[in-house]
């Protein structure tokens, strides 16, 4: 999966960037000729265009002169809105929410462990994600922030530096699946942690 994780800065995309990033793509890496982009792509730009025909997606139209004509790929979208279209389908793609998502119900309680691909204990194999449209995430980040949770609640609590978050969490990605993403997906998370505590500190009461 594409490390994707700079765009979660962005609060106003392109549809086309939208549609790539939906599934997982770094917009940057894609061709703008149809005929090159991945088919769930393809897929994904239909579906926001015809969301924003609908009415269902808000979308700012002013810098797109195709848009009279149906042709939405330079339309304007925000995040917010976004969010609110993505929660009304029921999909949860990483670039909007990140680490966290619903949890799934299951029995009458919340489903919070990780399941594997063959179905035995999670230390032999990754975990399998919940398909929340586009493609598969290849690591189980709503795990991963439970165990951030579950630190900050230790006596010690979490790190004083998000660099020793950072280690001790591809630690636990690699006791824990044996295999662990790359640093700078699980830095951009961790460092969002420091950012807002470091902000909340300065807050008044």
């Amino acid at each position: 999966m594409s490390d994707v994780s700079n765009w979660m800065y962005v609060d106003i995309f392109t549809v086309d960037q939208v549609a790539a990033l939906w599934c997982g793509f770094d917009p940057a890496k894609i061709s703008l000729a149809d005929r090159s982009k991945p088919s769930e792509v393809i897929a994904a730009r239909q579906m926001l265009t015809s969301a924003i025909i609908s009415k269902i997606l808000k979308a700012d139209t002013t810098t797109n002169g195709y848009s009279m004509i149906g042709i939405h790929a330079n339309s304007l979208v925000t995040r917010r809105d976004l969010e609110a279209f993505a929660r009304q389908k029921s999909l949860y793609p990483a670039f909007l929410f990140d680490t966290l998502a619903p949890f799934e119900e299951n029995q009458g309680s919340v489903r919070i462990v990780p399941q594997n691909l063959s179905g035995q204990p999670k230390h032999n194999a990754a975990p399998q994600i919940p398909n929340r449209g586009g493609r598969p995430q290849e690591y189980d980040w709503d795990a991963f922030t439970m165990e951030i949770i579950r630190l900050a609640n230790l006596p010690d609590g979490l790190p004083q530096t998000q660099a020793d978050l950072v280690r001790k969490m591809l630690s636990w990605f690699q006791t824990t699946y044996n295999q662990e993403p790359a640093e700078s997906a699980v830095k951009s998370r961790i460092s969002k942690i420091y950012r807002y505590l470091a902000e909340a500190k300065n807050r008044p009461d």
